[in-house]
């Protein structure tokens, strides 16, 4: 009985390493689809010319919110000391979204591609996520997860959610897909003259 049990217990032990191994594979190749777009080609140019833009313009666009938080707490903590919380919270977050706004505003006006400022903002969107994710881990247990979710809510989900919503409407009124020239129709290749 001792044998069996040892031998049931290896096979699952082996089940166990080989479906981890299939995960591992599985996230592998995940990982070198996603870090090849911003590979070279052989003629020296990016595989994916939208997601480096969009990537390296998502950080012009972190560095610019955390500007305008740098910029409204410093000076509107003092005239907004006295009002309640939940109000300066609010018109804190809004004037620190503006600030997100304006700047995705001026870059769809820049800018002939008017996806970026959109895809800047979602790469935003996925760090937000990533953090969100990585403090409910660190703080489950310690009681601080209330009060996390509550600074995020105020000061990543308002001010990015503006930002985001900006871009989108604004792709959605500006966008137009590159027009692709007409193909002759398969019968002008038989009335063509040589």
């Amino acid at each position: 009985m001792a044998k069996q049990d040892d031998f049931d217990r290896q096979i699952r032990d082996a089940e166990r390493e080989r479906d981890r191994q299939a995960r591992k594979e599985k996230w592998d190749k995940r990982e070198k689809k996603f870090w090849r777009t911003f590979l070279f080609t052989e003629e020296g140019k990016p595989k994916s010319g939208f997601g480096i833009y969009t990537f390296c313009l998502s950080f012009v666009f972190l560095a610019f919110y955390v500007l305008g938080f740098h910029l409204v707490t410093e000076y509107l903590t003092d005239p907004m000391a006295n009002w309640p919380v939940k109000l300066s919270n609010l018109c804190q977050a809004t004037l620190a979204g503006a600030f997100g706004v304006a700047l995705t505003w001026v870059c769809h006006k820049l800018f002939s591609d008017k996806r970026l400022a959109l895809g800047g903002h979602l790469w935003l969107t996925a760090y937000a996520a990533a953090v969100l994710v990585y403090m409910l881990f660190a703080l489950r247990g310690t009681g601080a997860a209330g009060a996390f979710l509550t600074f995020y809510g105020w000061f990543v989900v308002i001010p990015l959610c503006l930002g985001l919503l900006a871009a989108y409407f604004m792709y959605r009124r500006d966008y137009r897909p590159p027009v692709k020239p007409e193909a002759e129709p398969a019968w002008r290749k038989y009335t063509k003259r040589r």
